[in-house]
C-alpha cells in the first residue's frame, strides 16, 4: 500500500547546492527540493606567471551574495586560484552585489553580474539556463587550453544525488580520459549534493543560439573595392606610406567633427582675438585669464570678456594655455571629446573603413593552406589601436596647442587657434601612425586579441563538452563566417 503522504507534494527551490530551501519544509508531505539551473562564470586570467588571484563578493552576508566554487564543492563568498588556472563558479539567478577580482591586495576588476547580463532571457522556469559569462585577461602569449595543475579523483558511484561537474573540472581530467566514451562515464564526473533532488527533475532541452550573419552582398561591391583599395600603399602621397587615400578621408572626417562640435564659439570668435593676462590677486595670488576682444553682449556662447584658463570653454578653445594644471585638464577633455558627439561619428567612420579593408583581405584565401589572409583578431587589433590613437592624438594635440599659445603669450586671432588645432591634430595623428608602423604596435594588439580569443574558445568548448544540453551551440560563436 502506498504512503498517502506521497500524494501531497511541496516543491521548494534553491539556486546553489547547500542553500536552505526558500520555503518551509512541511512534516508529513513529500518535500521536493529542486535546484534551479545556475549561471556559469569562468575567470581565465594569464597576466603574471605564478600569481595568485582572489575572487570574493562584496555582500558575503547576503543570502544571495555568495557563489559555488566547483573545485572546493562548496558555496562560499571567497576563493583563490592561480594564474593560468581557469576558475569556474556557479552563480545563482538572484545573485546580488559584485564579484571582485584582486591580486596582491590590488583590485583588478569588479563585476556586477546582473548589469553584465545583456540577454535578460532567463525566466522563472528552474530548467531555464542563464547566459554564461567568461572573463578573460592575458598578455601577448600563445593561448593554451585550460589545464589544471592537479587532476581531481573520480567520485565514487552510488551517491544519493548527482549533478554534472563544471567545465573546469573536465579540463582537470588526464588527456587519456578523453579517449573514453564520455557520456557513458557520467558517474565519474559527478559530485554529491547536500539535498536529494526530486526524481521528476528533468534536464532542460538543448538551448539554441541564433547567430545573424551579415552578407557581404548587401554592401555595394564597387564601394567596398574602392574603400579597400584606398588603404593600399600605392595611394599614399608620402614616402612613409602613411597618408593613403583612406587616411586622408579619415582626417577630413576628423576636421568635420571638430568644426561640428565647436561651431558655436568658432562662428562667434572667428574674427576676434584673445590674449593671456596674468593678474596677481591680494588673497589668492597669481591667476591667469584669457581675455577676448569684441563685445560679449553680442555673443551667445562666449558671454564674458575674460575667462579663467581652467574654464571649460577655454580648455576647448586654447588647450588650457596658461598653466600646467589647465593643460592637463585640456588634454583629458580633448581625449574624451574624441569619443563624443561628432567626434564619435568620425570615429565610427574610421572603424567602418577599417572593417571594409579587413573584409577585403578576409575574403582572400591561400590556395595552399586554405587559410584566410586575415581573421577576426586582425579586425579587433586594427580597431583597438585606432581607438587608442584617437584618444591619444586628441590629448596630445590639445596639450600642444595650449603649450604653444602659452609660450607665445601674444594677442592671437582665434582663427589661428582653430587652424593650428586642426594642423596639430593631423600632425600628431601622422606621427602616431608612423610610430605604429615602425614598431608594429597593431600586430602586438592583434596577437593579444588572438590569444584571448583562443582562451575564450577553449573555455566555451569545455562548457559545451561538459554540459552539451546547455552549451552545445555556443562553440559556433567562434567559428569564422
Amino acid at each position: 500500500m502506498s504512503d498517502p503522504r506521497t500524494l501531497v507534494k511541496s516543491y521548494q527551490y534553491i539556486d546553489l547546492p547547500g542553500e536552505p530551501p526558500e520555503g518551509k519544509l512541511w512534516p508529513g508531505v513529500n518535500n521536493i527540493i529542486v535546484l534551479r539551473k545556475h549561471r556559469d562564470v569562468v575567470f581565465d586570467i594569464k597576466l603574471k606567471a605564478g600569481a595568485t588571484y582572489t575572487l570574493k563578493t562584496d555582500q558575503p552576508e547576503s543570502k544571495y551574495g555568495r557563489f559555488y566554487d566547483t573545485r572546493r564543492k562548496q558555496t562560499t563568498a571567497r576563493t583563490t586560484f592561480q594564474d593560468g588556472e581557469p576558475l569556474h563558479i556557479w552563480v545563482g539567478r538572484r545573485f546580488q552585489g559584485n564579484l571582485i577580482l584582486s591580486s596582491e591586495g590590488k583590485e583588478i576588476g569588479r563585476y556586477a553580474i546582473k548589469k553584465m547580463d545583456c540577454t535578460g532571457t532567463c525566466t522563472d522556469d528552474p530548467k531555464d539556463k542563464p547566459a554564461p559569462m567568461i572573463i578573460a585577461m592575458g598578455i601577448n602569449q600563445e593561448a593554451q587550453p585550460p589545464v589544471a595543475k592537479q587532476p581531481l579523483g573520480p567520485v565514487r558511484s552510488g551517491a544519493p544525488a548527482i549533478w554534472p561537474l563544471s567545465a573546469v573540472d573536465m579540463s582537470m581530467m588526464p588527456k587519456s580520459f578523453y579517449s573514453l566514451d564520455q557520456f557513458s562515464q557520467r558517474d565519474l564526473w559527478s559530485c554529491r549534493l547536500p539535498v536529494k533532488l526530486a526524481p521528476e527533475t528533468e534536464m532542460a532541452s538543448t538551448q539554441s543560439v541564433h547567430i545573424s550573419e551579415v552578407d557581404k552582398k548587401s554592401i555595394p561591391q564597387e564601394l567596398l573595392d574602392a574603400v579597400a583599395a584606398g588603404g593600399a600603399d600605392e595611394t599614399a602621397i608620402d614616402r612613409n606610406k602613411i597618408a593613403t587615400r583612406n587616411w586622408l578621408l579619415g582626417q577630413l572626417a576628423g576636421m568635420g567633427a571638430f568644426y561640428s562640435d565647436n561651431k558655436e564659439w568658432i562662428k562667434e570668435l572667428w574674427s576676434e582675438k584673445f590674449r593671456l593676462s596674468k593678474v596677481v590677486h591680494k588673497n589668492v595670488g597669481e591667476r591667469w585669464y584669457v581675455v577676448f576682444t569684441g563685445n560679449p553682449r553680442l555673443r551667445k556662447y562666449v558671454t564674458a570678456a575674460r575667462y579663467g584658463v581652467k574654464n571649460a570653454k577655454v580648455l576647448t578653445m586654447a588647450g588650457g594655455a596658461g598653466s600646467l594644471g589647465s593643460g592637463l585638464n585640456a588634454a583629458w577633455e580633448g581625449s574624451k571629446g574624441a569619443f563624443k558627439k561628432a567626434g564619435l561619428v568620425a570615429l565610427i567612420f574610421t572603424v567602418a573603413i577599417d572593417t571594409a579593408e579587413w573584409l577585403h583581405d578576409y575574403q582572400q584565401v591561400d590556395p595552399e593552406t586554405g587559410k584566410r589572409k586575415k581573421d577576426f583578431a586582425d579586425l579587433l587589433g586594427k580597431i583597438g589601436i585606432d581607438l587608442a590613437k584617437a584618444g591619444l592624438s586628441a590629448a596630445i594635440a590639445s596639450a600642444l596647442v595650449g603649450t604653444v599659445v602659452a609660450l607665445i603669450g601674444l594677442t592671437l586671432p582665434v582663427s589661428w587657434i582653430v587652424v593650428g588645432t586642426v594642423i596639430a591634430a593631423i600632425g600628431v595623428g601622422y606621427v602616431l601612425d608612423l610610430i605604429d608602423k615602425k614598431t608594429g604596435a597593431a600586430d602586438s594588439v592583434t596577437s593579444w586579441f588572438r590569444s584571448i580569443g583562443e582562451s575564450l574558445k577553449a573555455v566555451v568548448e569545455d562548457l559545451g563538452r561538459t554540459m552539451p544540453n546547455d552549451y552545445a551551440s555556443y562553440p559556433m560563436i567562434f567559428t569564422p563566417i
